[in-house]
């Protein structure tokens, strides 16, 4: 396929699940051979994050839902270098990306990758105006697919689904190093570890997984808990009464706090069973993450997870907000290993068929020559 000019969008200061999807969908059509930019709020750490990564940044002063000093900013950017798609990671982009696209002359296809559900009705006039400058919404799962048809104005044929996915090559047991982490935080081989991946953010269940580890360490001396993720902004008093919670319990030796980690894989490799007690979620990546590394899952059974985890087959589920269930679902795990390897490796077989970043790739490349094709044609 011939190289796209195209433009990533992602006007969010966060670090997270949507950002790293942001910044990783941008990696990869790079080292596809198109000629990738990705917009980002000034200073955010995803420029940063994108800068490191060798990948082309432009940033945006981006305030509010309109700034018109940013609209015509990038209306000049699309103009100047020829882009054919832009594709915006974030809802609250199309304000600032439809008159954009519209000023700079070049009319370029708009893509949005829809990963967040909204409870509010988006068929007032600037709504309108804006999906009907869009020509695909993305849907990481079958929960927002429904969500982008019950609230937006967008018609059926316009909306497709297609899910986040992972690079399994790189998430796999066979190259991943148990050992290393294992060794860094001081587990012998006869520990079994729960572990989990997020940022510290309300909903994503970290009360339970806590309660959980309280009731478990008590009967289960020999289980230990690995909280991996850090607060974004705004979120930093959350993650400091979390830890609270955990030293009034008295479980500095059972739960452990590791921060952020870029060595993500070998992480995963050094669980023996992942949890996953988020309340809502519309997705969830590192559900994926864990499957891929062969770890059987715990997981609430909620919106987009159904689309990931296979109760009885490739986790269990447990109700979100219910520690009690949670701790009964990790323990019947943590006492049965056969059980661990059997979900483990059905897990993995089910991330390889579908949830692997090639066929998703694949994919999201035969949409934009889709839309380009159409432009020729001149229909939408």
């Amino acid at each position: 396929m011939t190289g796209i000019p195209i433009l990533q969008t992602c006007f969010s200061r966060s670090w997270g699940g949507l950002e790293l999807q942001a910044l990783e969908m941008t990696a990869q059509l790079h080292r596809r051979a198109h000629t990738v930019w990705i917009a980002c709020c000034a200073g955010s750490r995803l420029a940063r994050e994108a800068e490191l990564l060798g990948l082309r940044v432009v940033t945006f002063d981006i305030t509010g839902y309109f700034r018109p000093s940013a609209v015509w900013a990038l209306s000049r950017f699309i103009r100047a270098h020829g882009i054919r798609i832009v594709h915006c990671q974030l809802s609250k982009d199309l304000s600032t990306v439809v008159p954009a696209a519209d000023l700079s002359w070049l009319s370029p296809r708009v893509v949005l990758s829809k990963r967040v559900g909204s409870y509010l009705s988006k068929r007032d006039p600037f709504h309108r105006y804006t999906y009907a400058g869009v020509s695909r919404v993305l849907a990481i799962s079958e929960v927002i697919h429904t969500n982008v048809l019950d609230t937006t104005p967008m018609n059926p044929d316009r909306v497709l689904t297609l899910h986040d996915a992972i690079d399994t090559e790189r998430f796999s047991p066979a190259q991943a190093d148990r050992r290393r982490v294992r060794e860094e935080f001081g587990y012998t081989d006869d520990v079994v570890v729960v572990g989990f991946v997020g940022r510290f953010s309300p909903g994503k269940g970290h009360e339970e997984l806590i309660n959980a580890a309280s009731a478990i360490g008590r009967a289960r001396p020999h289980t230990r808990f690995l909280v991996v993720g850090e607060a974004s902004a705004g979120e930093e008093e959350y993650a400091k009464g979390i830890r609270q919670l955990c030293r009034s319990m008295n479980l500095d030796g059972v739960v452990s706090f590791a921060g952020f980690r870029r060595d993500i894989a070998d992480v995963m490799a050094s669980f023996d069973v992942f949890a996953f007690p988020s309340h809502a979620e519309s997705f969830g990546v590192v559900l994926i993450e864990a499957m891929a590394m062969e770890r059987p899952v715990v997981s609430t059974n909620c919106d987009g997870v159904l689309d990931i985890v296979v109760d009885g087959e490739t986790g269990l589920y447990v109700h979100p907000r219910d520690s009690a269930e949670l701790a009964t679902a990790l323990t019947r795990l943590i006492d049965d290993p056969a059980m661990r390897v059997r979900l483990g490796k059905a897990g993995r077989q089910r991330v390889l068929r579908l949830f692997d970043r090639r066929i998703q790739m694949e994919r999201l490349e035969s949409i934009y020559q889709e839309l380009l094709g159409a432009d020729r044609e001149g229909v939408t």
